[in-house]
Order: C-alpha cells, then sequence, then structure tokens
C-alpha cells in the first residue's frame, strides 16, 4: 500500500513521525547550522528547540508539491500569521496540492473568543490588543532581543471566526465543516494535535471536492 503524504504546515516543535513537517521561521532556519544552537542557549533568542528534520518553505510562496499529490494537510496557528491574501494563496495552494477527497485541518484562535472575553468583562480593554497577539513581545526583554524581533517574532496579521473561515475554506474549493479538538477523518489526529491549541480555537476541516467540468 502506497505510504500517503501529509503535510504539517507552520509545524513549530511539533513534528510527528509519518509527517513532513514544514517551517520557515528564522529559527527553524537558523538551527539547520551546526553552531547556532550553541549561541542560541547563551542568548535564548529563541524558546522552541527546533527539530533537524523540519522541511523549510516560505508558506506564503507556492508550495514545491505537484498538483494533486498530497493526502493530508494539517495546519495549526499558522494562518493567522498570513496577511489575508497570503491566507487566500495559502489556502489555493493547499487545494491545488490535494488529491480529489484529500483533507485539510485548520486550527487558528477565535476573534469571537477574545471579542467576548472583553465583552464579558473577563478582559481589560488595555490588554485587548496585547492578547490578540498582533504585537510585538518585546516588554521585559533584553536590548539585544528587542532589536531582532522583527526578524523571529510573527504577530497575527489576520484573524477568523469560525463562520468566516469556514466561508473561505467552502469558496476555496472545499466541502468543509467545523470541528471539536480532535474530531477528525486524520486517523492518526492524536499525535498531531496538541489540547492546548484547540482551546479558544476555530477548527475547520475540508475535503476537496473534484473539479467537473
Amino acid at each position: 500500500m502506497k505510504k500517503k503524504i501529509k503535510l504539517n504546515l507552520g509545524c513549530g516543535d511539533q513534528v510527528p513521525e509519518n509527517w513532513i513537517n514544514v517551517d520557515y521561521s528564522l529559527g527553524a532556519r537558523l538551527m539547520k547550522f551546526p553552531f547556532f544552537k550553541f549561541i542560541n542557549s547563551k542568548l535564548h533568542l529563541f524558546n522552541l528547540d527546533w527539530n533537524d528534520n523540519i522541511v523549510l518553505h516560505d508558506l506564503t510562496k507556492t508550495f514545491p508539491w505537484k498538483d494533486q499529490s498530497v493526502d493530508v494537510i494539517y495546519s495549526s496557528h499558522t494562518l493567522e500569521h498570513l496577511t489575508k491574501e497570503e491566507g487566500q494563496h495559502f489556502l489555493m495552494e493547499c487545494y491545488r496540492v490535494l488529491k480529489d477527497n484529500g483533507l485539510l485541518r485548520i486550527v487558528v484562535p477565535d476573534l469571537r473568543k477574545f471579542v467576548e472575553s472583553y465583552l464579558n468583562q473577563n478582559m481589560r480593554a488595555d490588554d485587548f490588543v496585547h492578547n490578540l497577539g498582533v504585537l510585538y513581545g518585546t516588554q521585559n526583554q533584553n536590548v539585544i532581543k528587542r532589536k531582532l524581533a522583527p526578524f523571529y517574532q510573527f504577530p497575527h496579521k489576520c484573524m477568523y471566526d469560525t463562520p468566516t473561515l469556514l466561508s473561505i475554506i467552502h469558496d476555496t474549493g472545499f466541502t468543509a465543516m467545523d470541528k471539536a479538538a480532535f474530531d477528525s477523518e486524520i486517523e492518526d489526529i492524536s499525535a498531531i494535535e496538541l489540547s492546548s491549541r484547540t482551546e479558544n480555537a476555530v477548527i475547520i476541516e475540508g475535503i476537496k471536492v473534484p473539479q467537473t467540468f
């Protein structure tokens, strides 16, 4: 039986076996250099222990995989780091590389949860923008980290709620529905999905609809 091709796009430090784990964060790129791990241990620029097996690719660019060559795509807390236009391109690329009836699962922070928390007075007004993750986190950081923040921190550039993301993914060509954590057609979802990343999150799973002419 042919092995399925499964992409984990924007993997961070979540690199399960039998997945192609893809990222382009500065930390992932620098960790390819043998001596950088030692430098990072001294300066503490990156908190993540980046895996050497991560495939480097800028997800705002055309994906390196062929049309209809991928079975499953999983992406958690990545789409919100792209602009609205970059996000649309990202989803179109997902559609292009997926086989007919291939699976796409997207997890992003839920804007509605943040707004409800503020409106219910569970979040202070002066904390609202900070909690959205749209700013560089330079508070209580040394001078070096503050200067380098634009190069290794990736604030949120677009926010979503369930109806909006559902509509966007549907318009891209998928049959899509909102899902609960670990409720998925992906067989090994428990190997890749983190419970902490599904809290206050939008989870949408889509199936690529074969085009008919």
